[in-house]
């Protein structure tokens, strides 16, 4: 049984794998926007630029619109304000990057006052290559779940607690 139990994020895994064929890693000249029309909102294409450092190279309608931004062409460290959910998420990208594997994960996001849960998302990273060996682009899908529609379009404004509930390489 797979990690993932969103449709649309074992859609994108399934694409990544069939595009990556008998490769271990599947280019970023793969990625063919015209086969994944339903996944478009939900993915962002992040480039690597070097040791945690990422650029957001295109971001989402449903992303940006969770975001309250759209960060296309920003620096990921530029774009997350809060320390640890910083932290947390160039890590994130640094294990894809080192281990050359699909990485899924869960989150939810907490008051700052009572701990309660507000939002969660749900994400899968799939790894780019080149030349085959190198990951120099990272293919995000990520869906949002939201407790309330006050807090829609205030993910990066309004900076929240945030706590891992799944992670899974793949």
């Amino acid at each position: 049984m797979s990690a993932i139990v969103d449709d649309r994020l074992r859609e994108a895994y399934e694409y990544w794998r069939k595009k990556a064929g008998a490769r271990a890693l599947p280019g970023r000249s793969d990625i063919d926007p015209v086969e994944i029309p339903r996944l478009l909102p939900h993915v962002m294409l992040v480039e690597v630029l070097g040791a945690s450092l990422y650029r957001y190279r295109l971001i989402g309608t449903e992303i940006a619109t969770a975001m309250g931004v759209n960060a296309t062409g920003r620096l990921v460290h530029e774009m997350l304000r809060e320390d640890g959910y910083r932290a947390y998420v160039l890590d994130l990208y640094d294990t894809v990057v080192r281990e050359r594997r699909a990485l899924y994960t869960e989150n939810v996001f907490l008051t700052a006052r009572h701990g309660v849960t507000e939002r969660n998302t749900k994400r899968i990273m799939l790894p780019l290559s080149s030349d085959g060996e190198i990951v120099n682009m990272v293919l995000t899908a990520q869906v949002f779940f939201y407790v309330g529609n006050t807090l829609r379009n205030r993910h990066f404004i309004d900076p929240k607690p945030h706590d891992e509930t799944a992670r899974a390489m793949l």
